[in-house]
């Protein structure tokens, strides 16, 4: 039983499934192309806007000098150790950062941290890190509080 085998012309297959896939393929990467730029885009520009009246900064400057006294007088009081205390002063402070400033400096590293410039905040915690992430380290945690709290008060 001898069996043939015809090759069918190479022009005879629809051009149009072809034409399909190639717009499939550039849409989706003119797709992922647009996708990246808006989202660089926004991550550089995009930055809360915080509306600072004079009341809003008494009162944010109120509170962080508050937590900063609460937290001087637990560790005098020795109701926290010196890792813990450093723990919460660096968070502290970067919550004041943010609500002051609407920069997320909780999220970032010391490096980031200094490229914001603000006044103090680089100082601040950068004393936070050896005793904080160290079991063996301490610190002056009283001078670190002082130098918060000049970041809280010198803060406009």
């Amino acid at each position: 039983m001898p069996i043939t085998v015809e090759l069918q012309d190479m022009h005879s297959y629809s051009v149009i499934i072809i034409v399909v896939v190639a717009i499939f393929v550039i849409a989706s990467i003119v797709a992922l192309g647009l996708f990246i730029v808006i989202k660089v885009s926004k991550k550089e520009t995009t930055r809360p806007k915080v509306e600072m009246t004079v009341q809003n900064r008494i009162n944010i400057k109120q509170k962080y000098c508050g937590l900063l006294n609460n937290l001087e007088r637990k560790c005098f009081d020795k109701k926290i150790s010196n890792r813990k205390a450093y723990q919460e002063l660096s968070k502290i402070t970067r919550h004041f950062v943010y609500e002051a400033t609407g920069i997320k400096v909780h999220n970032y590293t010391l490096q980031e941290i200094k490229g914001t410039n603000i006044a103090g905040l680089y100082s601040v915690i950068s004393e936070c890190y050896a005793p904080e992430f160290a079991i063996d380290k301490n610190g002056d945690i009283y001078s670190s509080i002082t130098k918060a709290r000049k970041v809280v008060e010198e803060w406009n």
